[in-house]
């Protein structure tokens, strides 16, 4: 009985271990599928996400997966002009906008070595657009 009992503890505490692991953010960072989905899928740590100044800041310890930080949903055509900064300590990330079309867009990429600061105007399409955050690996995220 505690042998069995054992099994099955052993069993749960690995299966644990495996799935809190950040495999599927790097697998999913270049799926267009899994992007363009309405599912968010992220673990993360130490995270704020505040407005500020007519905009947001989002600010995240550790972060592994995909998270949609804003959603419009728009009567009609229209262009957004953004301004966008993002730096990490380790790790790649990148801000992308999904349209109501379900076409992703990357518009700033970031990792350890390159920070980013760009001005992007993005075409939302109407019905719903999203903006997400998806990374892996990354540590001490600052996205404005």
């Amino acid at each position: 009985m505690f042998k069995k009992l054992r099994i099955v503890f052993v069993s749960l505490v690995a299966f644990c271990l495996i799935a809190c692991s950040n495999t599927y953010a790097k697998e999913e960072y270049d799926s267009l599928d899994k992007l363009a989905s309405q599912g968010d899928r992220y673990s993360k740590e130490g995270s704020v996400f505040n407005p500020i100044d007519g905009g947001y800041s989002f600010t995240v310890s550790k972060f592994d997966g995909r998270q949609t930080l804003h959603t419009w949903n728009i009567p009609e055509d229209k262009e957004l002009s953004m301004e966008i900064i993002c730096s990490l300590t380790d790790g790649t990330g990148k801000l992308v906008h999904v349209d109501a079309d379900g076409n992703v867009t990357t518009l700033v990429e970031c990792s350890k070595d390159t920070s980013a600061a760009v001005i992007k105007t993005i075409s939302l399409k109407q019905g719903r657009n999203d903006i997400k955050f998806v990374g892996y690996d990354c540590e001490k995220l600052d996205l404005k």
